[in-house]
């Protein structure tokens, strides 16, 4: 299983074929429907990825602005989406004016900082926070996705790195939550195996095979709150 990082920098279009297997019901994007309501709004995307919330997003947003660490990965979403607007740039640095946008997201960006900083990863998540709060309009919304297991059928089943990151974003982030179902399709087995083994490993792979599945279960955090009244 290759590194995280080495995916998003070698491997974006693996990644891409990946994603676009992911929620076959379209359950996140209904539940990202329900939170943006009937306004066209201007939304900013950070860890956007090769696109794959940009491109539920994109259709009901005025404007959206996407940014990602990693330029490969922007390279491949531009390819689809060529009416955003696109950038490299950090969670804590982007090229955004303050109180600009109605709706800011991250999707299964933040979570990696658990793996990536040990030791500080509350201070990481506490400033990527705040960076989407500054650049929230008042009364706008800001939005977190992470995955709450892959391969299992309920939340963090079986124990999942993230559990300390579910109980800091509603305990001390102040954020709503609600689980989903993004649930991946493949036409056969071996296809969701090799795909999803990818970027999960040996272990999914085993999984798949043992368990004949075709179509493969993973749960989604969906977290959300409104901007805070005064941005640090």
């Amino acid at each position: 299983m290759p590194d995280y990082r080495e995916v998003y920098e070698h491997h974006a279009d693996r990644y891409d074929t990946l994603v676009s297997h992911e929620d076959h019901e379209g359950n996140l994007g209904r539940a990202l429907f329900e939170l943006m309501g009937e306004r066209s709004l201007d939304v900013v995307e950070t860890g956007a990825g090769t696109g794959r919330l940009t491109r539920l997003i994109a259709p009901r947003a005025r404007t959206v602005k996407a940014f990602d660490a990693a330029a490969p990965m922007i390279d491949v979403a531009k390819q689809s989406l060529p009416s955003v607007e696109w950038g490299v740039a950090l969670h804590d640095a982007l090229p955004v004016p303050d109180a600009s946008a109605d709706f800011a997201l991250e999707g299964w960006a933040f979570g990696h900082a658990l793996a990536w900083n040990p030791t500080g990863w509350r201070d990481d998540l506490q400033r990527w926070v705040r960076e989407l709060e500054r650049i929230v309009r008042p009364g706008g919304t800001l939005v977190m996705i992470e995955t709450m297991g892959t391969g299992v059928a309920t939340p963090f089943e079986g124990g999942h790195s993230l559990e300390p990151f579910h109980a800091f974003a509603l305990e001390t982030l102040g954020f709503s939550h609600r689980v989903l179902r993004t649930d991946y399709a493949f036409a056969t087995v071996d296809e969701a195996a090799q795909t999803l083994g990818f970027f999960f490993g040996a272990r999914l792979i085993t999984r798949v095979r043992e368990n004949g599945w075709t179509v493969v279960p993973e749960c989604t955090g969906l977290y959300w709150r409104q901007r805070a009244d005064a941005v640090a």
